[in-house]
C-alpha cells in the first residue's frame, strides 16, 4: 500500500490558513469572444483548425485514460463536456464546420465550469443549435509514391422541441509507404551489411456518432452514442546484402493485422438550482481487438509469430455538486480486460480487472481583486488483479493535491503558479506481451509494475498587447518517482519495471505576432518547448529518461482575404532517446514544411489544399551491445526513412 503524499499535509496547512470569510465568486471573468468577422479571420474549415490558431490558447487533451476526470479536454460544446474516448477530442472537433459556430469563448485564465476546474485555459465552442444544419466533406490524398487516400464525411443537426439531435459519419481510407535504406557497422567500424526496407500501412476507419440533448427548465440531458471500426494493415519487406557479396540478397517480411471494433455510450444529467447543482454521468464502452502478425522470407513464405485476442470493457460512474466556491464529487469505475496471445512456442491467458475509486473536494477564493485561488483534492483508490498465482494485487491509495494561484498583475499581464501531485494511469498494455514489427523486439507483461507518480511546480506567465502580439510562457519542474524504463527480468526478457525517481525540467512558450502594419491580413506564430530529465540508471549512470525531446519549434505564417487564405508552417522533427538492456534507440526528424490554402468556392462550398509534409526525412541508430549497456558497443546500424510529400484536396459545404 503506497502511503500519502507528504504534500498532502503542506495542502490542509494552507488551507487552514485561509479564512472562510473570503469565499466569493471569482468567476466573473468576462471571456475573448470571436465571433462573426473575428471568427472568420482564422480561415478555418473545421472547429479544431479555428481553436488551434486562437492566439495563446492551448489545446489540452487526456484523451485514452480510463475513467471520466482523466479522458477530458479544455473544450466545452455549448457548456458541456464533449464525451468522446474511443476517439479523440480533436477528431470529434474536425467534424464540426465552421459554418455551425455562432462564437468562440476563450477564458485564458479563471473560468465558470465546475466540471473542468483543473485547467486554467477553457475554450466553450457556442454552436447555433437554433436551426437545421446539414455539412458534409468529401476529400482526397495523394503521394509521390501513387498511393491514394479518401475521406468522406456527412454531420446534421436537427432541433425539436426542447430536444436537439446532431450527429455524423465519416470513412476514411489512408494509404502510407515509405522507403529505407540502412548500414550496419561492426565495433571495428566495418561495414557488414547493407539493407533497404519498404513500408506500407493501410488504415480504415468508420465513425459513426449520434449525440442528443435537451433543455429543461431545471438543468440538461445529454445522451451519445458512438461506435467506431478501425482496420490497420502494415507490412515490412526487407532486402539484406553483404559487401563482399553484393549479388547475394537475402530478404525478409513482416505483416500486421490489426482490427478495433469500439462502441461506447454516455448519459450526463445536469440540476441547477439556486445555489447548487448536481451533474450524474454515467459511461460504458466495449472494444475488441484482433492483431495478427506473419514473419518470414516472402508473404508467400510466412507464419505466425504472434496473435492476440483481446477484449476491454470499462463502466463509469461519477456525481458532482457545487455551487459557486465550492465542489464536491465521487467518480467510480470498472475496468477488465481479457487476453489469449499465441506465441510460437506457447499460449498466454490473461485476464485484468481494476476497481477505482476517487472522492475529490475543491474550492475557490477570491482573495483580492487581483487574487485568485483554486485547490482541489482528491484521494485515488485503485485496485488491481490479474490472474497470474504469482503476483498479489496491485493497490494504492494516493492523494492527488492541486493549489493554483492566479494574479492579474495588470489588464494585459498575467501570472499562474500551479502545485499539483498527479498519479500516471497503468497502461494495461504493460500487462500483456507485445510485438514491434518493425525492430522485431518481444516485450513480455509485468504484472507487479506500480503507477508512476510525479509532483510538478510550474509559473505561466501571459502578456498580450492588445491585437498586436501576445506571448506566454511556462517553465515547469516535475519530482517523479517510479519511472516506467525497460529492464531485464529473471528470465533475460526485456519488461517495464519501475526504476526508481527522476526529475524531469522543461519550458514551454509561444508568440502570436500581427503583421498586419507591415504585410496586408497576416500573422506569425512561433512555439517552442524544451524537456531535459535527470535519471540514474543502474547500467550506465546519470542519463535522461526514454522518450525525452530535448527541444522542438514551430513557425508559423498566416495571411487570409475575403475569400482566399493560404499558410505556411515550417517545424522541427522529434529527436529522442530509448534504453533498453542491451540496446540504445536514437531517433532523429528533419525539419517539416507544410502548405496550406483555403478558397471559398461559393457561399456554402469551401475547397481546402494541403501539402504535407514537402522535406520530411529520419534517421533511426541502434547501438547494439554486448549482452548489456553496461559492455561495450558490438554493432551500430543506422538507417535512414524518406517520407513522401502528400497532397491533400478537401472540400467541404454545409447548408
Amino acid at each position: 500500500m503506497t502511503r500519502l503524499h507528504p504534500f498532502t499535509a503542506a495542502y490542509y496547512a494552507l488551507m487552514s490558513v485561509i479564512s472562510s470569510s473570503v469565499y466569493a465568486n471569482m468567476d466573473n471573468a468576462k471571456p475573448s469572444v470571436y465571433a462573426g468577422s473575428s471568427l472568420q479571420q482564422f480561415a478555418a474549415q473545421d472547429a479544431l483548425a479555428a481553436i488551434e490558431r486562437l492566439p495563446s490558447f492551448t489545446l489540452i487533451e487526456q484523451s485514452g485514460e480510463r475513467g471520466l476526470g482523466g479522458s477530458s479536454a479544455n473544450i466545452l460544446l455549448n457548456g458541456m463536456e464533449i464525451r468522446v474516448k474511443s476517439g479523440s477530442v480533436s477528431e470529434y472537433l474536425k467534424q464540426l464546420p465552421v459554418d455551425q459556430i455562432v462564437a468562440l469563448e476563450v477564458y485564458l485564465s479563471h473560468h465558470p465550469f465546475p466540471s473542468l476546474k483543473q485547467y486554467n485555459q477553457i475554450v466553450n465552442i457556442i454552436r447555433d443549435e437554433k436551426n437545421n444544419a446539414y455539412n458534409w466533406q468529401l476529400g482526397s490524398a495523394i503521394n509521390a509514391s501513387a498511393s491514394t487516400g479518401k475521406t468522406a464525411m456527412a454531420g446534421f443537426v436537427l432541433p425539436k422541441g426542447q430536444w436537439t439531435h446532431s450527429g455524423h459519419i465519416q470513412a476514411q481510407d489512408e494509404p502510407f509507404k515509405s522507403t529505407n535504406k540502412g548500414q550496419l557497422f561492426a565495433s571495428s567500424n566495418t561495414l557488414e551489411e547493407k539493407s533497404e526496407e519498404t513500408f506500407k500501412e493501410q488504415s480504415e476507419r468508420i465513425t459513426l456518432s449520434l449525440t442528443s440533448h435537451k433543455t429543461m427548465q431545471d438543468g440538461a440531458l445529454t445522451l451519445n452514442v458512438q461506435a467506431v471500426k478501425d482496420n490497420l494493415q502494415s507490412q515490412y519487406e526487407w532486402l539484406y546484402r553483404t559487401p563482399t557479396s553484393p549479388s547475394d540478397v537475402e530478404s525478409a517480411f513482416s505483416q500486421e493485422r490489426d482490427k478495433t471494433d469500439t462502441s461506447e455510450i454516455s448519459i450526463d444529467r445536469q440540476w441547477q438550482g439556486q445555489r447548487w447543482s448536481t451533474q450524474l454521468t454515467g459511461y460504458y464502452s466495449k472494444q475488441k481487438n484482433e492483431l495478427h502478425m506473419l514473419d518470414g522470407i516472402s508473404a508467400q513464405l510466412s507464419t505466425p509469430s504472434f496473435t492476440q485476442y483481446k477484449r476491454t470493457d470499462e463502466r463509469v460512474i461519477r456525481l458532482m455538486v457545487n455551487d459557486a466556491v465550492s465542489e464536491y464529487g465521487l467518480e467510480a469505475s470498472i475496468n477488465r480486460v481479457n487476453a489469449n496471445t499465441l506465441l510460437p512456442e506457447e499460449q498466454l491467458h490473461s485476464t485484468i480487472k481494476e476497481l477505482s475509486i476517487e472522492p475529490f473536494a475543491a474550492f475557490t477564493w477570491s482573495l483580492s481583486p487581483k487574487w485568485q485561488l483554486y485547490s482541489k483534492l482528491a484521494a485515488e483508490q485503485a485496485t488491481l488483479s490479474t490472474n497470474s498465482s504469482k503476483s498479489e494485487d496491485i493497490q494504492h491509495l494516493i492523494a492527488k493535491p492541486l493549489v493554483r494561484l492566479n494574479y492579474d498583475a495588470t489588464k494585459h499581464i498575467q501570472l499562474t503558479t500551479t502545485l499539483k501531485h498527479e498519479v500516471e494511469q497503468l497502461d494495461f498494455s504493460l500487462f500483456l506481451p507485445e510485438l514491434n514489427a518493425g525492430f522485431g523486439r518481444l516485450q513480455f507483461g509485468n504484472l507487479e509494475i506500480k503507477p508512476m507518480q510525479y509532483t510538478e511546480l510550474a509559473l505561466q506567465i501571459d502578456i498580450e498587447e492588445g491585437e498586436r502580439w501576445r506571448f506566454n510562457v511556462k517553465p515547469f519542474y516535475q519530482w517523479q518517482k517510479d519511472v516506467h524504463e525497460y529492464q531485464q527480468d529473471n528470465r533475460g526478457e526485456s519488461i517495464v519495471e519501475n526504476a526508481g525517481d527522476a526529475a524531469l525540467w522543461g519550458l514551454d512558450g509561444a508568440v502570436n505576432l500581427d503583421l498586419s502594419s507591415w504585410i496586408n491580413n497576416s500573422q506569425l506564430n512561433l512555439d517552442y518547448s524544451y524537456r531535459d530529465a535527470s535519471y540514474r540508471d543502474a547500467l550506465t549512470g546519470k542519463r535522461t529518461i526514454n522518450g525525452t525531446v530535448p527541444h522542438w519549434a514551430s513557425a508559423q505564417f498566416r495571411q487570409s482575404f475575403n475569400r482566399f487564405s493560404w499558410s505556411a508552417e515550417i517545424s522541427s522533427g522529434d529527436s529522442y532517446r530509448e534504453y533498453y538492456p542491451d540496446e540504445q534507440f536514437i531517433e532523429s526528424g528533419s525539419l517539416q514544411l507544410t502548405l496550406q490554402a483555403q478558397l471559398q468556392v461559393s457561399q456554402r462550398v469551401k475547397l481546402n489544399l494541403e501539402a504535407s509534409p514537402l522535406t520530411s526525412r529520419y534517421e533511426y541508430r541502434r547501438l547494439y551491445y554486448n549482452t548489456s549497456r553496461a559492455n561495450a558497443i558490438s554493432a551500430v546500424e543506422t538507417i535512414y526513412e524518406r517520407v513522401p510529400p502528400e497532397f491533400a484536396f478537401t472540400l467541404s459545404g454545409s447548408w
